[in-house]
């Protein structure tokens, strides 16, 4: 057979079968569209105001079945039944006396008020979460969530008050073991420092958190925090003078 009817045969193949894949996916999705709404009542359901999928709240463990519904309310902005459903959990973790648990989903809780622009409720859950990782002997957690009410008074534009907390955090953390939750919060520092022009503090937290990442061996966070630090310096160095014009020297 000639080349060139060799080369369309084999074009004409590739054709077809591209065809044949796009056609499946139409039908596939249309049938997922179409599928009966009792097979999603056992494997989870569809949000009846969009498209998307709702899997199934299938954990073992009671608190861990609420902690799931909350992630899956904030997903929907379903703000006051996620709220809700952490508080059950953290009824749970304080009954065991799971106070890390307890401390960790207070985090979760100001997460989602602070989505939700409550500002006021989101920094009492913060609180409550700082309260428990102090209780817990948590430096870092600590730290974590008063980076999170900085933020909120950041975002309001109250940067003296963004300052105190931010602080705190910093000094919360200090000869905190290193790992790699020490790290992001020593980040977490530096990008306030850096958005506030206060570049020397902003490089301090970064060369900080790039140190925990060299002493627990992660290559990742090293090398995200020194592409950080590149940029500071460019950021951070003076633009040089424009050279100044002589006057022309006036003919006698």
């Amino acid at each position: 057979m000639p080349k060139f009817f060799r080369n369309n045969k084999k074009t004409i193949l590739i054709c077809s079968l591209v065809l044949m894949v796009a056609v499946s996916i139409v039908i596939n999705k249309f049938n997922v569209q179409e599928e009966d709404k009792s097979v999603f009542a056992s494997n989870g359901v569809a949000d009846e105001n969009s498209n998307f999928y709702k899997p199934p709240i299938d954990a073992e463990d009671a608190a861990d079945r609420f902690i799931q519904q909350a992630s899956q309310n904030y997903f929907f902005r379903e703000f006051d039944k996620g709220a809700e459903n952490y508080r059950q959990a953290i009824a749970i973790y304080e009954e065991r006396e799971d106070f890390h648990r307890v401390a960790r989903t207070y985090e979760s809780l100001g997460d989602i008020y602070q989505f939700a622009h409550r500002g006021k409720d989101a920094e009492s859950s913060y609180l409550k979460a700082v309260n428990f990782h102090n209780r817990n002997h948590d430096a870092i957690g600590e730290g974590r969530s008063l980076t999170e009410i900085g933020a909120l008074y950041r975002d309001q534009q109250n940067f003296g008050v963004a300052d105190e907390w931010y602080q705190k955090a910093g000094r919360v953390i200090q000869g905190a073991e290193p790992r790699r939750e020490l790290a992001k919060v020593y980040e977490s520092l530096g990008r306030y420092y850096w958005d506030r022009d206060n570049l020397p503090l902003a490089a301090e937290n970064f060369l900080k958190s790039q140190e925990v990442f060299v002493v627990i061996k992660d290559q990742m966070g090293y090398d995200h925090i020194t592409k950080i630090l590149a940029l500071l310096k460019r950021r951070s160095k003076p633009s040089s003078p424009s050279p100044q014009k002589s006057l022309p020297l006036k003919k006698s």
